[in-house]
């Protein structure tokens, strides 16, 4: 088989391959150019420098979700404060006035027949009483009162026939006559009583635990609140560290890809030249140019990257997309860098169960079941209820005086009971212990599964870190080896040892190791956020304190 071309076949593969190059470079340009308003939009951009310290702050002065929880410890403080309203000291004043004029027979059925007799009273009451009542730490219960009482009295006994003549005499006109309507004659006294009343539980209601029930729970719920509280400033400040290296390692991986379209563009020069000299065939400059269509499109998609880290961050930190941090380039300030981990296991994980918010919530709600089951429990027991009261009273004819006629041992009543109450069959009361029990119980299993779901959630933050430790050292160990394979290929290539293939595929692989170099180191402080936070530590590790009016950065 004759494989010879024939001159004019070889001019025409020649100009075939040169119209070719022609419009490959055009294509190139093209593609240049329709990424220029890009950089010069991005060019516009304020830029605006940012520490992880400042991003952290950022996210909790601003954070919605820290306010909203932050409110729940005052809330808890003042159910403490109605609770122990139970307490409070009542007082209470009562005055009444009474006016009775009764027309009234004779006491005696005999008397009213045999006599006739009708008798009038009058009287006129004003009573005037203090009191103050208190519930007692034991469940028992005071009343204090003293009071006054003013009586005035009047009575006569007449026939029918005068009070008929007295009643037509007054309403004729003679009232104005002296003596003729006059009041009936009577009396004043002045009474005066103090009452000590007391009533104290001796089974059911008996005792301050089962009194300070919801004291106690209302205390243990603040403290729930508090590391509730704590553990939404963890997770925000674990979210913000963690954007803010994501968005490091975005920026990074972008000069990275544009380090890389600087090499491809410096290798086609390269070939341009060797081409032009004759080393090697117009088709290499295609290779090389396709590859620098290839770069430009990572570059793309990296600049994205950048921009969707940029407004995570910009969410976690609470900046408006409408107002003038809409448009900002956050430009990391704090580099990522790598020191070797100094970790142990056992002590992460006893950290972690000291310190987990969570795993407290559920013991205090532990101990509020037991607080419950204590309540319960004496609910379950007979009322046995013993009540004194004690009163003491005089009497005289003015008013204040007769507090002076009070004599203790000898005009006084007292009196002391008891009163049991029983359900005989008492299920209400039954149910409710044996529900108790068995939420204590479940509550039991609960804790013993949360602590061994954090331990497990430890030791893989544990293990993530020593992975991606092991990561960094990896990788920069095939960075450098990249390199140097890159460089030996170009030089390579510069005698006509290489092809344009073997070394663009290189140059990807000098990229690929640079980006998972960045990207380990960012991950493995990520990774190191997420321990912390997985320990609960993450605020003591940053000097970050709880105040009253929200989470703050200690310098």
């Amino acid at each position: 088989m004759n494989t010879r071309r024939s001159p004019g076949t070889a001019v025409l593969s020649t100009r075939a391959a040169t119209l070719k190059f022609i419009y490959v470079l055009l294509g190139s340009f093209s593609l240049s150019y329709a990424l220029v308003p890009t950089a010069t939009g991005q060019a516009q951009r304020r830029e605006m420098p940012l520490t992880l310290r400042e991003a952290t702050a950022f996210a909790l002065q601003g954070n919605l979700e820290i306010q909203i929880a932050g409110l729940n410890p005052p809330i808890r403080a003042a159910q403490i404060t109605e609770r122990e309203g139970i307490f409070d000291l009542n007082t209470r004043a009562t005055l009444r006035a009474t006016d009775t004029r009764t027309m009234e027979t004779a006491t005696t059925f005999l008397k009213r027949v045999n006599d006739n007799l009708i008798g009038q009273d009058n009287s006129q009451e004003q009573r005037l009483a203090l009191g103050v009542s208190q519930l007692t730490l034991y469940g028992g219960t005071y009343d204090v009162e003293l009071s006054e009482t003013h009586l005035g009295t009047s009575s006569r006994r007449t026939t029918a026939t005068e009070l008929k003549a007295f009643n037509q005499r007054c309403t004729l006109g003679f009232p104005l006559l002296p003596g003729v309507c006059d009041p009936i004659p009577g009396s004043e006294l002045y009474t005066p009583e103090a009452t000590l009343r007391a009533t104290q539980p001796l089974l059911k209601n008996f005792g301050s635990e089962v009194t300070k029930t919801q004291i106690l729970i209302a205390q243990n719920n603040l403290t729930i609140s508090k590391e509730d509280f704590r553990r939404q400033v963890i997770t925000i400040t674990s979210r913000v560290q963690q954007a803010y290296w994501d968005l490091v390692f975005r920026r990074q991986d972008l000069e990275v890809q544009k380090q890389q379209l600087v090499l491809a563009q410096q290798l086609l020069d390269q070939i341009r030249k060797q081409v032009a000299v004759g080393t090697l065939a117009p088709l290499d400059v295609l290779q090389a140019e396709t590859n620098i269509a290839r770069n430009e499109e990572r570059i793309l998609v990296a600049d994205n990257a950048v921009q969707q880290a940029e407004d995570r961050l910009k969410r976690v930190m609470n900046f408006s997309f409408t107002g003038e941090y809409a448009d900002i380039v956050i430009v990391p300030a704090d580099p990522a860098m790598y020191t070797d981990p100094a970790l142990d296991q056992d002590e992460e994980i006893r950290q972690a169960l000291d310190q987990r918010a969570d795993l407290m919530q559920a013991k205090l709600t532990l101990e509020n079941q037991h607080i419950g089951l204590v309540f319960d429990k004496n609910q379950a027991l007979p009322t046995l209820d013993l009540e004194a009261t004690l009163r003491l009273n005089g009497i005289d004819n003015r008013f204040g005086g007769s507090f002076e006629e009070i004599e203790p041992t000898k005009r006084y009543a007292w009196g002391v009971g008891m009163t049991f109450r029983y359900p005989l069959q008492n299920r209400q009361a039954k149910s409710r212990v044996q529900q108790s029990q068995l939420a204590i119980r479940q509550q039991m299993v609960r804790i013993k599964d949360l602590e061994e779901n954090i331990i497990v959630e430890v030791r893989n933050a544990f293990r993530d870190v020593l992975t991606n430790a092991q990561r960094v050292q990896a990788t920069r160990i095939a960075s450098r080896l990249a390199q140097k394979q890159l460089e030996a290929e170009e030089k390579k290539l510069q005698v006509g040892l290489a092809t344009v293939f073997t070394t663009l595929q290189f140059q990807d692989t000098l990229t690929q190791q640079r980006s998972l170099e960045l990207n380990a180191v960012t991950e493995y402080l990520k990774a190191f956020v997420r321990l912390e936070e997985a320990k609960n530590t993450l605020l003591q590790s940053y000097n970050i304190v709880l105040q009253a009016d929200g989470p703050r950065l200690q310098q």
